[in-house]
């Protein structure tokens, strides 16, 4: 472990949840019928937030580790969209090919998605000993979260 970083941009944190439930809006009808006690989302995020908070994630944590971006052997972002990664991989002046993904064989799969692309990496042989990894995720609310490892 070499590094982390976590940031929120709280301005968000309405934009999506899980309206009901609980002592807070018990589950009624009408709640059923209206979705309220699954995951909603409310407004629609802005397309290049998270390629702009990865990117200044990943520079923060690598100026703070003393090395450039193109010196981190692996990304493994939140798998929410090709287009994401591949922009911030774009901003971070990166090949795109050091960003390993998995969504095109999972689809979206939440919290579960950077450790199932450091797996398949991992099955693919495409870690060795000595690598530099960095992970950056993002969550509703919203959360950031960065970290670097020595592989």
């Amino acid at each position: 472990f070499l590094a982390s970083d976590l940031k929120t941009e709280g301005q968000y944190n309405s934009w999506m949840g899980i309206y009901a439930g609980a002592t807070h809006q018990p589950v009624t009808e009408t709640v059923l019928k209206n979705h309220d006690h699954q995951l909603k989302f409310v407004h629609k995020f802005p397309k290049e937030l998270n390629p702009k908070m990865w990117t200044e994630m990943a520079e923060d944590i690598c100026k703070r580790i003393g090395v450039v971006p193109n010196e981190v052997d692996h990304y493994f972002i939140t798998q929410l969209n090709f287009n994401s990664i591949n922009e911030t991989m774009d901003n971070l002046g990166v090949s795109r090919d050091k960003a390993h993904m998995v969504m095109d064989k999972y689809g979206y799969t939440g919290s579960a998605c950077i450790p199932m692309a450091l797996h398949d990496a991992y099955l693919q042989g495409k870690l060795k000993k000595g690598d530099l990894l960095l992970f950056i995720g993002s969550g509703g609310g919203l959360a950031f979260a960065a970290a670097a490892i020595r592989y």
